[in-house]
């Protein structure tokens, strides 16, 4: 008979590999599942398509213009500062 504490290693040992190996599956295939349902679902129609497009669109146009607005203030802010006005004095 083996001692006590000799089962106890094997045993243990055995039941993490055993309990790694059918864990890491379960956790594969729970993640699978929970990114499918969260995964958006595809346009089923031209209309919507055009409708993203038109969205995407006017971001674009709107991203143009807040580009165009920084532009604009930097070249304000880069030009030089007009001298000062020397007042002559009377000698």
């Amino acid at each position: 008979m083996e001692p006590r504490g000799d089962g106890f290693s094997k045993g243990l040992v055995v039941g993490t590999l055993l309990g790694g190996v059918i864990g890491g599956v379960l956790g594969v295939i729970i993640a699978n599942r929970m990114s499918g349902e969260s995964r958006p679902k595809g346009v089923k129609s031209g209309v919507g398509t055009a409708n993203l497009r038109q969205n995407l669109e006017e971001k674009i146009s709107q991203l143009n213009e807040t580009i165009e607005q920084v532009r604009d203030q930097l070249a304000q802010a880069s030009e030089p500062e007009p001298a000062p006005a020397s007042v002559a004095e009377p000698s």
